[in-house]
């Protein structure tokens, strides 16, 4: 199973960047759905600051590790090692961006699941299904936080309704 996407940012490469790769840890500031992360574990590659992130789901608990952290090109790719249901193998998740100039950056997401036994093709067009829209908000909500430096309108509901606030 695959999902991809492509978007504009309206921020230059390096700003794109500092939100997605040097705070990997932080993606709950900015993704509606997390409700906490954090990098944890000594950096195993160049540039990176932690080698995982643990984060908080709606959906429960996950684990990543990052496989791929290249900050000439522009490149994090990771993978989720724990919190994925039992009919799904592995899951990596692709990230590229590209510098468009006049301020603006290209995002590129190649998310891929090998998904496993009778369980894993019947929830097959259901997971697809489900995890399209989580990209979809995540993405949206990633392009609004980089753009403004505040989260998305159903990210600061959310942290609201969290914090006992009226949202």
């Amino acid at each position: 199973m695959e999902i991809k996407r492509t978007f504009t940012v309206d921020r230059p490469i390096e700003k794109v960047w500092d939100v997605l790769g040097n705070d990997f840890g932080g993606a709950a500031k900015w993704a509606t759905g997390l409700y906490h992360s954090e990098g944890y574990g000594a950096p195993q590659l160049a540039g990176a600051s932690c080698n995982n992130r643990a984060c908080d789901t709606n959906q429960g608990k996950i684990k990543e590790v990052i496989r791929v952290f290249d900050v000439d090109n522009h490149h994090l790719a990771y993978a989720v090692i724990e919190g994925f249901p039992g009919f799904v193998k592995s899951g990596v998740n692709n990230w590229r961006l590209t510098d468009l100039g006049d301020g603006r950056t290209r995002v590129d997401i190649h998310f891929i699941a090998v998904l496993q036994g009778l369980l894993g093709t019947i929830m097959r067009p259901m997971m697809g299904w489900q995890l399209g829209r989580v990209f979809d908000q995540a993405l949206a909500d990633f392009k609004i936080y980089v753009e403004t430096g505040k989260p998305s309108s159903a990210k600061a509901k959310e942290l609201a309704g969290r914090s006992g606030k009226a949202a």
